[in-house]
């Protein structure tokens, strides 16, 4: 009876001045969502710990079951690890663009969501990023700076053949592309598909056993025209600059026909929590 009383207590603390009418949600979510909306506002910071599960069933009013099922529901969603026990805390993770790029790979996936679809729809945005420098120019020295030691970093990597970190570095450059945008909404969009992309080209590497010189060979043209690009920006060509990004598009988009790597499905299990 204590333990009833102590959630409807509960229930009253989080939901204030809703109606009786309305069908309420059950506590353990009502909670989760608190929680939830201290981490996206920042109170609860990635790397910080949650307090300890007798301060938060203080806070709170709830028994201890519907907490540790209140809990469990922002670890499923990454927001927090539980680690080995709940009695001492929580570290909070925060949201991810990994975790989104999963789930949004899940959807697209299961839609039967082809690498030439996701291709196109980067070409929607990239070159047309560039292009709105022309009406940013203020921003283009840092844009340019950011991008070029992103590109000296992956020349860097090639000619020290590691070639993990290259791929892995690609994802960096189309990052800086997306949040050049100076649209947050845009940025985060993009790097979704680029995490998706990259999880693909990832499997596709692993499965088709790709040799050391080939991989070498495509990470070089890769990389010569990311330079290109840093080239015409540098000297003020955003025009220039954002044809040249599309005709790189198009080129790319003609290798996804060539090789028949555009009519690739997207599988679920090619992106992780933690494979970006």
């Amino acid at each position: 009876m204590a333990k009833k009383a102590s959630e409807n207590v509960g229930r009253g603390v989080l939901m204030s001045s809703i109606g009786d009418d309305l069908r309420l949600p059950k506590l353990s979510h009502m909670v989760a969502g608190r929680l939830r909306d201290q981490i996206a506002s920042g109170n609860l910071k990635a790397g910080s710990m949650l307090q300890p599960e007798s301060k938060l069933l203080e806070l709170f009013s709830v028994s201890r079951p519907t907490l540790r099922e209140a809990l469990r529901i922002l670890e499923a969603e990454g927001l927090i690890s539980i680690g080995r026990g709940m009695r001492s805390g929580a570290l909070v993770m925060g949201p991810s663009i990994q975790k989104v790029a999963q789930y949004a790979n899940f959807m697209l996936a299961a839609d039967g969501v082809t690498m030439r679809d996701l291709h196109e729809a980067r070409m929607f945005f990239e070159p047309g990023i560039i292009r709105s420098l022309t009406r940013r120019s203020a921003e283009l020295e840092g844009v340019c700076e950011e991008l070029r030691a992103c590109v000296s970093r992956l020349q860097q990597g090639l000619i020290n053949e590691q070639y993990v970190e290259v791929v892995a570095g690609t994802n960096d450059f189309h990052d800086l592309l997306a949040r050049a945008s100076g649209n947050k909404t845009i940025a985060m969009l993009l790097s979704v598909l680029q995490v998706i992309s990259q999880g693909v080209y990832s499997v596709n590497l692993v499965e088709k056993g790709e040799s050391t010189e080939a991989l070498h060979k495509n990470m070089t043209k890769t990389v010569s025209g990311y330079d290109a690009l840093c080239n015409l920006l540098e000297k003020g060509k955003v025009d220039e600059a954002a044809a040249f990004w599309q005709r790189y598009m198009e080129r790319a988009l003609e290798f996804l026909a060539r090789t028949k790597l555009g009519e690739r499905k997207l599988i679920s299990s090619s992106v992780t929590a933690g494979s970006a």
